[in-house]
């Protein structure tokens, strides 16, 4: 029995399971952290923090482990980062404008927009169950946005933007599978982080805006980092065993976390809409979990 269950916890499965779990945890954190430091940053003092943060943090864990950070497919991992940071973008965005449960479950419908891509830029392919599970899911998204304007609140550009962060994460997830095989974990978040420093830069030079922020700042821009950079770590290594849309939806437990956030620290209440919503888009996610992204047979036995 020992050694099944020794067995169960090398698999591949489990291995990018329970790294998917941690990343939702430290995200869930991440997002805490956002909407507390709002009195102290802007969004962009925000993505420009996690960004230098993350470039220092990557280059010299890098070199503590003796690999390079340049990576391989370099016009992929240019993409990717370009997506990867309009992606966070568009979340820290929904994360201050609309309530969190909201913006976190817009965004979860990411698994569905990986799984929709990645036939066209991976070996994984979706059955016909996938698909039901796909109508679903865009079924509670509209749940989601209508619930919006019976609570009373305005479908303004938090709606929009959660909307979009799914797409770019969805793609982003997507592409870091592809090169996945012939790059280590810390690469796309590398690439990520320098074109989020490029992005955030030219915002914070404008007036209304400012490069300076309060010594408190600095320390929430320094937790930002820290956990964007663990969660992102834990969700690309996850991605090296099992496919983007199986992170994706075991990742979803970063929902419920932002749940129970919202409602104990920032008083949000769930209509029943939302509560709709959400419960198909995490059964849809979960669906497609389970049916699996299949790789063909002779890649399977390619990688034997």
């Amino acid at each position: 029995m020992s050694a099944v269950s020794s067995t169960v916890l090398q698999s591949p499965g489990f291995k990018g399971a329970a790294l998917a779990v941690l990343a939702a945890f430290l995200f869930s954190c991440l997002n805490v952290i956002i909407r507390f430091s709002e009195p102290y940053l802007t969004v962009w003092h925000m993505i420009f923090g996690r960004s230098v943060f993350g470039t220092i943090f990557l280059f010299f864990m890098a070199r503590s482990m003796g690999i390079g950070l340049a990576g391989y497919k370099r016009r992929v991992l240019l993409l990717l980062g370009c997506t990867g940071t309009a992606g966070i973008i568009f979340l820290t965005i929904a994360l201050l404008r609309i309530p969190l449960f909201q913006a976190l479950i817009l965004f979860y419908t990411y698994p569905v927009i990986a799984a929709l891509i990645s036939p066209w830029l991976t070996p994984d392919t979706n059955s016909l169950t996938d698909w039901m599970f796909i109508t679903l899911a865009f079924l509670g998204t509209g749940l989601i946005l209508w619930s919006g304007k019976v609570n009373g609140l305005e479908l303004d550009a938090g709606h929009i933007a959660g909307l979009g962060a799914s797409v770019f994460m969805g793609l982003t997830l997507t592409l870091i599978r592809r090169i996945s095989a012939v790059n280590t974990p810390l690469t796309p978040i590398f690439y990520i982080s320098v074109l989020g420093m490029l992005a955030s830069i030219f915002p914070m030079l404008h007036p209304s805006v400012g490069l300076k922020v309060p010594v408190l700042g600095l320390a929430w821009i320094v937790a930002i980092g820290l956990f964007a950079v663990l969660a992102h770590i834990a969700t690309n290594k996850a991605l090296t065993f099992i496919a983007s849309a199986k992170v994706g939806s075991i990742s979803m437990l970063e929902v419920v976390f932002g749940a129970v956030y919202g409602y104990v620290l920032f008083a949000e209440d769930l209509g029943w809409s939302t509560l709709a919503g959400g419960t198909l888009i995490i059964g849809a996610s979960l669906g497609l979990a389970q049916n699996g992204a299949k790789v063909p047979a002779r890649e399977q036995n390619g990688k034997k």
